[in-house]
């Protein structure tokens, strides 16, 4: 077995990441790419906006509101150290927005998700920290029926990696 094949199937078995793949119709599994870039394995689905309009819309038909403020909060200053429980006060904020913050840690349909917003694409994620359980999938299955309901573009893969199962990359997983 080659080596990514053997990275890839570390944490499950070719069974499970095959089971995985047929039962969610939008989610992908993401294999971490590991070692310094300190991430884990997650299933993401990510979609693409055109402007804050569209995102209030869809983040309105998840049961979530953006968090806008009026004028821009404190942010952390370049070069300076802050303690973590400091910098956790500083606002994450949605890149060419006035001053939106990141959903971050949500609840979608009941289920824990994490959800980040690009310049003009929005990602949901769901693990376990750094692992992908079963759990997880029956998660993503009922996120992703709360996801019916949204008019977005999405984008499949998430990003453009072997990293994310799916059928441009695995093919044989898809039956």
């Amino acid at each position: 077995m080659d080596r990514w094949k053997s990275y890839l199937l570390e944490s499950h078995s070719e069974d499970t990441l095959r089971s995985w793949a047929n039962r969610l119709s939008l989610f992908r599994f993401f294999r971490a790419y590991g070692g310094h870039a300190n991430d884990g394995d997650s299933l993401d689905v990510a979609f693409r906006y055109r402007d804050i309009e569209q995102l209030r819309g869809f983040l309105a038909t998840l049961g979530l509101s953006l968090v806008e403020y009026e004028e821009m909060p404190p942010q952390p200053e370049p070069g300076v150290s802050y303690r973590g429980d400091e910098f956790a006060k500083f606002p994450s904020l949605i890149p060419n927005t006035k001053w939106a913050q990141q959903p971050g840690h949500s609840i979608v349909a009941g289920q824990r998700v994490f959800i980040w917003c690009g310049i003009d694409t929005v990602k949901i994620s769901i693990s376990d920290d750094y692992w992908v359980s079963e759990e997880n999938v029956v998660a993503a299955e009922t996120v992703e029926r709360a996801l019916e309901a949204s008019n977005l573009e999405r984008i499949d893969p998430p990003a453009n990696t072997r990293n994310y199962i799916c059928p441009q990359h695995y093919p044989e997983y898809f039956g």
